[in-house]
């Protein structure tokens, strides 16, 4: 992004006629709305392909069903056999995103999702269920890896969790518009709704694909090597494991593939929470339905009204929640979240003791605690995952962290279906264990490397120049650029070798102090008047950089 870009929200006095884009900064940071100029093609690519998929999500299953002369049976076997083939290409996924770049990747998910489709016409008998099912899922194994890789190419700090929620609301909106427009045509009755429905899905992917190879900005490339002069980040807690797997990261640097990850503990020690923590996410589409109307006999709307409820917490709150935990460690904030869950849990447990009213009561108090910590965890989850490995391995890290969900969606059915008739205290136990698992995993990992799960933001920067106009003048030039460290969770910001304009890089000189503090430090840098009234080093010459 550019420094203009930045301008309206750092704080500076803003030039003639900008006043109304600073009050729509201010807003768009309150409502935890990411800078959006010269991303709108970004923007409506997701929007569309998301669209796509919710007109799909009705005939996820029911195509086959519709179209050819399949049995149930055999249409539930061609899926699980085709999702099992699949897992293999997540990998595959991270090695080409690594090698290629999160960019070429995200069209070549498109391409291919737009083959698997058209060829749904295709099927008629379960050989070919399988062929057509396994291009499809090879094309969203793809697209997990290479999406939040291309994000984190995109913004950094505080930045990336705002893309991480304004996207993960507005793919919520679009799903949600897009299947009750495919459901709207399904009722119709017209036999060849299905087929125009798949027709209309394939052709927003190719769509997408063209949004993507022309986003309209230049984005750097993932598998650009990290600058030599980055200096790695020196912390009091967790020192040892962070800068063992620092150490090993910059060893293997070169070498690239796996090996870069081996060496680093907290990387293995965030597999294994997630892998843990994302069984939590069953409860809305794999527990509730079946325990609210099988197991405790309530309406069988419920479900439905929680499901909706859930999506439009999300769509509404998603973005300015994250904002107003952008200063919370992003390990801090999965750990809270994890509380929220098991209190959901505790709430579903204590369900058979509520008459019907409470009891929907109770279970719509259930929805808005679990909305509420995973609208909190997924983009602090997602921006570690896209932060905490080498730039060079970002890829193969978000393969392994695609396969962890994996783990839970083929497990979770299994235990459900085993636990929640007759041993439903059971089921909760083992549920509520695996997300304290998951928390504690995060706080582990938090502590081992507090640089790389600390706060997309810094605190102070949000301070208001009233407080911190007695700030000497001295602090401005108290950070040695040796001892130059990251914002958390992404690299010092500056122009990259293709060409991305960002922050100049100059000497790092700590923040600003107010500008009614005149008070010049001897040996901090000469602080001349500019142009445009403001004080602080000549733009020529690099200015400060911005916390996060």
């Amino acid at each position: 992004m550019t420094e203009e870009e930045h301008a309206p929200r750092s704080g500076g006095a803003p030039g003639p006629g900008s006043a109304p884009d600073s009050r729509k900064a201010r807003v768009a940071d309150r409502l935890g709305i990411p800078r959006l100029s010269g991303n709108g093609r970004i923007v409506a690519a997701t929007a569309l392909d998301s669209f796509g998929v919710g007109m799909f999500i009705p005939l996820n299953f029911l195509f086959f069903l519709l179209t050819t002369d399949l049995t149930v049976q055999e249409v539930g076997y061609g899926t699980s056999l085709a999702t099992l083939l699949s897992l293999p290409v997540a990998p595959l996924a991270g090695i080409a995103v690594d090698r290629w770049g999160p960019k070429a990747s995200l069209v070549a998910n498109n391409l291919l999702a737009t083959v698997g489709y058209l060829c749904y016409l295709l099927v008629d008998s379960q050989a070919s269920l399988v062929a057509v099912l396994f291009v499809v899922l090879c094309a969203e194994r793809v697209y997990w890896v290479s999406w939040p890789a291309f994000v984190a190419d995109l913004a950094q700090g505080e930045e990336l969790d705002r893309w991480y929620a304004f996207t993960a609301a507005g793919k919520n909106a679009s799903v949600g518009l897009g299947g009750a427009v495919g459901g709207a045509l399904l009722g119709t009755g017209w036999s060849g709704a299905a087929v125009l429905i798949v027709l209309i899905n394939a052709g927003t992917s190719v769509v997408t694909a063209l949004l993507f190879a022309y986003p309209g900005r230049r984005v750097r490339a993932a598998a650009a090597p990290r600058p030599a002069t980055t200096a790695v980040p020196e912390t009091d807690g967790g020192q040892d494991g962070e800068q063992d797997g620092e150490k090993s990261g910059e060893k293997n640097g070169e070498k690239g593939g796996w090996r870069a990850l081996r060496g680093d503990r907290t990387v293995f020690v965030l597999i294994g929470a997630q892998t843990a923590f994302v069984f939590a996410w069953l409860i809305p589409t794999t527990v509730l339905p079946v325990y609210l109307v099988a197991v405790r006999g309530l309406p069988a709307w419920l479900p439905s009204t929680a499901f909706t409820l859930n999506a439009l917490l999300i769509v509404v709150a998603q973005s300015a929640l994250t904002a107003r935990l952008a200063t919370v460690r992003r390990s801090r904030v999965v750990v809270r979240s994890a509380v929220l869950m098991l209190a959901t849990l505790l709430l579903l447990a204590v369900l058979p003791a509520a008459g019907g009213a409470v009891g929907v009561v109770l279970v719509c108090a259930a929805v808005v605690l679990f909305t509420f910590g995973q609208m909190a965890a997924t983009p602090a989850m997602t921006a570690v995952s896209a932060t905490v490995a080498p730039r060079h391995a970002r890829g193969r890290y978000l393969s392994v962290v695609n396969l962890t969900w994996t783990v839970s969606a083929i497990t979770g059915p299994a235990l459900v279906g085993a636990l929640i008739e007759r041993h439903t205290l059971v089921l909760w136990g083992v549920l509520g264990v695996l997300t304290a698992l998951g928390g504690a995993g995060y706080h582990l990992a938090g502590r081992m490397s507090p640089e790389r799960l600390g706060a997309p933001r810094v605190r102070t920067a949000e301070a208001p120049r009233s407080q911190t106009a007695e700030a000497p003048r001295e602090q401005a030039a108290r950070v040695p650029r040796s001892q130059a460290t990251e914002p958390p969770g992404g690299q010092l910001t500056g122009p990259e070798p293709d060409g991305v304009t960002g922050v100049p890089r100059g000497p790092v000189t700590g923040p600003e102090p107010p500008a009614g503090n005149r008070r010049r430090s001897p040996s901090g840098p000469s602080r001349t008047p500019r142009a445009d009234g403001r004080s602080g080093p000549d733009p020529g010459r690099g200015g400060t950089r911005r916390p996060g």
